[in-house]
């Protein structure tokens, strides 16, 4: 047996917010950001969230309940809420390789917190999934819409903003491998 990855509402006395159990034993939450790591057997999971703590929570018909790793009394309670999309989980937390017409490459990056990181262009940008198309906020000015082909594992589109490219330049993203879901500022 084994627990589906995607979202979870992780509640304790303090209330209810949402983690993620990654692939490969990451677990991830955003408003909560350490390094932590998950690990299911027989029944019981076993979160290791660094700073936050340690808890054991065992299975309970859909539900997982449990508390800290030698104090049950302070409890903590898990739910399945959904799975991660395809499109998720080849999108968030990742690197991609940006090609734009004769331009040098450029590695950019998609991360777990919602955040985009272009290391040539100095800002805080976001992205967002709609589907199969990848929403790039560069500033509340303007987006970029592009394509993603999850067969390919590519993305392609026009751009206005992209510091390699010139003013609504053909763009093409080419999947480069994972990042850890928390990675420093």
């Amino acid at each position: 047996m084994s627990l589906p990855t995607g979202y979870y509402a992780f509640e304790w006395s303090g209330g209810t917010f949402e983690v993620q159990l990654r692939p490969g034993g990451e677990f991830w939450c955003p408003r909560f950001a350490a390094p932590a790591t998950w690990q299911f057997s027989g029944g019981t999971l076993a979160i290791d969230w660094g700073k936050y703590g340690e808890y054991v929570l065992r299975l309970s018909g859909d539900a997982l309940a449990g508390g800290a790793r030698g104090n049950e009394s302070d409890w903590r309670k898990m739910r399945f809420l959904r799975a991660f999309t395809p499109q998720e989980a080849l999108v968030s937390a990742s690197v991609w390789r940006l090609r734009s017409g004769d331009e040098e490459p450029l590695l950019v990056q998609f991360r777990a917190d919602g955040r985009f990181v272009c290391p040539s262009r100095a800002g805080t940008f976001s992205y967002r999934l709609e589907g199969d198309s990848v929403l790039i906020e560069w500033d509340s000015l303007s987006n970029d819409r592009l394509q993603l082909d999850m067969a390919a594992k590519a993305m392609a589109g026009s751009t206005l903003c992209c510091p390699l490219c010139a003013a609504s330049s053909a763009v093409r993203l080419e999947y480069v491998e994972r990042l850890p879901p928390r990675v420093p500022p």
